[in-house]
């Protein structure tokens, strides 16, 4: 994906969405925790995130499983992200081994973490704007099922609505 579709992430619709949310409400993190506990645990892997993405970073506001330096940023910058491509898509994305990926096996954030494979389903608003995304993380390779991205769009559902509760 060229730097260029990262300005997508711009949008100043999408921006004005995302402003509308109380994102550092320590009560929302709390339930968008929960969310990403249950993934977790649900599909099996160590990592699962609920994150968004600003003009040019993501940033995670739910999590699980996050430890070390990777915990210490909460987020990183949108090239970096996986999620960006989730978001930036409008759709379900998965990577099976990040290191056999020529999108991904060049990211340093990946190189350094640990992290193979990923699943993430969008974060949408009902009008279809694309706020961020809910995933999960392996440090094995990962075939993912359909039934996994079930799982996860489901509970990317259950993160929609719990920030609804914090929208003004």
């Amino acid at each position: 994906m060229k730097i260029e579709a990262y300005d997508r992430l711009a949008e100043p619709g999408r921006l004005t969405e995302l402003a509308r949310y109380d994102l550092f409400d320590p009560a929302l993190r709390a339930e968008l925790d929960v969310v990403a506990m249950r993934s977790a645990k649900l599909l099996e892997t160590p990592v699962s995130l609920v994150s968004v993405l600003t003009a040019d970073r993501q940033q995670i506001i739910g999590s699980y499983g996050l430890v070390g330096w990777v915990a210490t940023p909460q987020g990183a910058p949108a090239e970096w992200a996986v999620c960006s491509r989730t978001v930036l898509n409008g759709e379900p994305y998965c990577v099976a081994d990040f290191s056999d990926d020529p999108v991904h096996a060049a990211n340093p954030f990946l190189a350094n973490s640990g992290l193979r494979s990923y699943l993430g389903v969008p974060l949408a608003t009902p009008d279809g704007l694309m706020l961020g995304a809910h995933c999960v993380v392996d440090s094995r390779r990962r075939i993912y099922t359909d039934v996994d991205m079930a799982i996860l769009s489901d509970s990317a559902d259950e993160a929609m609505e719990a920030l609804a509760k914090y929208r003004t």
